[in-house]
């Protein structure tokens, strides 16, 4: 599994979508295509991660959660070099063309981080291990962009919906 260390999203208005461009700790580089037909299935899973932290489930009400939330999400950008510019490489082991997601996997792992699968039709992908605060900050990127577009999204923070229990298994095809 790849290990990010950068992450860059933005919305592209000529393709009408979102280009997910992130480099690896090993200096390799890949790039995704996200559609708005993908997200919208997405967002309630990654809403489900955000509120799956230990510290988030053992909160009995829905506003104590929304706290732990918010709290972690404002921690985890306050970790995050924003400004730092998008390392460019050469080292582009899917190709230099961005692959069309199609299929995402999603589920805890047992040491509390997550298994994040980007697949095309073909199969052609990456396996990521995020982190809760990865998550956050993925999150946020995705939401920012999304709100960038004139797909009428809705922000993915807002409408972070009730769950007592760990994040299951997801596979969105």
């Amino acid at each position: 599994m790849a290990a990010p260390s950068q992450l860059q999203i933005r919305y592209i208005e000529e393709e009408d979508r979102i280009l997910l461009r992130m480099n690896t700790v090993a200096g390799e580089e890949f790039r995704f295509w996200f559609t708005r037909r993908l997200l919208l299935r997405l967002w309630p899973v990654l809403q489900e991660g955000l509120v799956s932290s230990p510290a988030a489930r053992q909160q009995l009400d829905y506003s104590s959660r929304q706290a732990i939330m918010a709290f972690e999400h404002e921690r985890a950008q306050s970790k995050a070099e924003f400004n730092n510019p998008f390392r460019e490489t050469e080292n582009l082991p899917l190709g230099q063309d961005p692959l069309l997601i199609v299929r995402v996997g999603f589920r805890n792992k047992e040491n509390g981080s997550f298994a994040f699968a980007l697949k095309d039709n073909d199969g052609k992908g990456i396996d990521l291990t995020l982190t809760h605060d990865l998550l956050h900050l993925l999150c946020k990127l995705l939401d920012d962009a999304a709100q960038k577009s004139d797909w009428n999204m809705p922000e993915l923070l807002q409408g972070v919906t009730e769950t007592s229990a760990p994040v299951a298994a997801h596979r969105l095809n």
